[in-house]
Parts: C-alpha cells; sequence; structure tokens
C-alpha cells in the first residue's frame, strides 16, 4: 500500500487504513533512509487502539510508556525496546515525562528484504540478553545518526537497518498460520470503515447500529467482532479517542473545561471523568495544572 503522511489533520493513511495522529508524533517519510523514524517527549499522552501495515519499534530513552497488546499490557523504562509486528493492534501511553525512539518500517520495504515476511512475526516470550544487548545498541546508533546527520550517514543508517532485521530474524522469528493470519487481517478490514468514521465522528453519538452497520455486522455479533479483534469494547474505543482530543485542548488552549468536554462530544460527565482519571490517574483540572 502507498504510505504517506498527511499532516494537519488527525490520521496518517498507511496501507488503507487510519491510525490517529498526535502533535508530538511527527513521523515523516525520511528521504533516503526508507523508514519513518523520529525522538520526541511525551508526557501523559495517551494514543488510542490502532494498527498499521508497517512494523514499529519503540525504544524507550527516559521515562517509561505502557504499551498495550491485545489482552497483553507492558511497561517499558529507559533503555526497553519493543517490536509491534504488522498489523497488530496497539495502544500506548506514557506515564511520566519521557524521551522516546519510534521506528516504522514500511510493509513494502519489509516483504523486500525478507520474502517470506508475509509468514513470520517476530516474538519475544523468551529473550535473548545479547541479542537484546546488539538491539539496544543498534537503535542509539540510529537515533545518534539521525539527530546529528553527517555526511552520507543515510548509508550507515540503512546497514544498521539491515543488522537490526538480521538479528530479529535469527534470534526472534516464529513462523505462523496463514490461515489465521490472513482471518486477522480480514477482521481488520472489516472494521476500517468503523475506525474511520469514529475518528471523523466522535463529537457526535455514534450508536452501535450505526457502527454495525458499517462493518455490515449485524449489532449483537458486532459487539463481540469489535473487542476480539480491537482487544477493547466500541464505547470504550470511542471515549478513547474523545479522551485523547480533550487532553490536547487541556493542554493546547485557555479554553475551560466544561467547554472542552462540549466541544469533543462528551454526555456522560461522570462515566468520562472516571475514565479521565482511570487513564491520567487525575481530574482534568489537575492534568492541565500540571
Amino acid at each position: 500500500g502507498s504510505e504517506m503522511c498527511i499532516r494537519d489533520s488527525n490520521i496518517i493513511s498507511e496501507g488503507g487504513f487510519a491510525m490517529p495522529q498526535f502533535p508530538h508524533e511527527e513521523v515523516a517519510f525520511e528521504s533516503g533512509i526508507n523508514v519513518r523514524f523520529t525522538i520526541y517527549n511525551s508526557n501523559n499522552d495517551y494514543i488510542p487502539e490502532h494498527w498499521h501495515r508497517s512494523m514499529e519499534v519503540i525504544y524507550i530513552y527516559e521515562g517509561s510508556m505502557e504499551l498495550i497488546e491485545g489482552q497483553r499490557v507492558l511497561l517499558l523504562h529507559a533503555g526497553d525496546y519493543h517490536v509491534i509486528n504488522s498489523a497488530a493492534v496497539h495502544a500506548t501511553r506514557t506515564t511520566t515525562p519521557s524521551r522516546v525512539l519510534l521506528l516504522q518500517i514500511p510493509y513494502a520495504f519489509l516483504i523486500g528484504a525478507i520474502p517470506e515476511y508475509e509468514s513470520i512475526r517476530f516474538l519475544f516470550s523468551h529473550r535473548d540478553s545479547s541479542a537484546d544487548a546488539q538491539i539496544q545498541e543498534i537503535l542509539t546508533s540510529m537515533g545518534d545518526l539521525y539527530t546529528k546527520k553527517p555526511q552520507s550517514y543515510t548509508l550507515r543508517f540503512s546497514g544498521l537497518l539491515y543488522d537490526f532485521l538480521y538479528i530479529l530474524m535469527t534470534h526472534y522469528k516464529v513462523t505462523v498460520d496463514n490461515t489465521s493470519r490472513i482471518q486477522s487481517q480480514k477482521n481488520l478490514h472489516r472494521l476500517e470503515p468503523v475506525i474511520q468514521y469514529i475518528q471523523s465522528h466522535y463529537t457526535e453519538a455514534i450508536s452501535l447500529e450505526n457502527a454495525a452497520s458499517l462493518a455490515h455486522l449485524n449489532p449483537e455479533y458486532f459487539c463481540r467482532f469489535f473487542r476480539r479483534n480491537m482487544g477493547t469494547t466500541l464505547t470504550s474505543y470511542i471515549n478513547s479517542v474523545r479522551l485523547t482530543h480533550v487532553c490536547k485542548d487541556l493542554k493546547d488552549t485557555d479554553l475551560n473545561i466544561s467547554e472542552i468536554l462540549d466541544r469533543h462530544g462528551v454526555t456522560n460527565y461522570k462515566l468520562f471523568l472516571r475514565t479521565f482519571k482511570q487513564v491520567y490517574g487525575c481530574a482534568p483540572r489537575n492534568f492541565r495544572k500540571q
């Protein structure tokens, strides 16, 4: 699929489906290195469940990040890295002031470099400490090159990228059952119009019937289907999307809190405040002060 970054909007469109685009996640296609690469500062930022065809790598320089992948919640601290496989649904949240390296390797590049990529995934249930040390060194070297951009740095960067993939292939490669992989891709494909609709219409009341009709499923089955594939309920997901927009306004504007909530379609204040406190550990007023 074509990989592009639409700035000034809240969507990165990548291979046909949408993911939220937040101010700190300025992920531009970098000429000469064939990947998206950025180092950003983040504090109390939450990015709801999304997926993309690129493989994503996160490395924590400072602070910590909570990464939700399906039923697993991982807490990454300074020096930790994590690989998110293509089309794996994930959400992230920084809980302290953090500095994060983000690398996204496009699907087309992966298929070109690893012909059998379609039928493999990288799994980290058994960690190899020497491989991990090499990976950490490669990622920090990439960060240095990207920051300093010495002459012809793209050649060295590309070498490191291939080294990184080589270590993943030799230590963390798992062959996956093609039928379940294809089924899960079909399921996510079916949810694309629902996710895109929510991204564009989150300020409105979105009914279960409305969402289910976009996926051409009956409402009762749709509830289970959404939860099974996204790892969260439809209501929670819509609330999460609203939450991210509310937080952006708390940080970037002087609007009063009730005005911000109205602006982003929050009608059940009690429920929203409860969700807000669960995610950020405080009320919106305190969040703004911090």
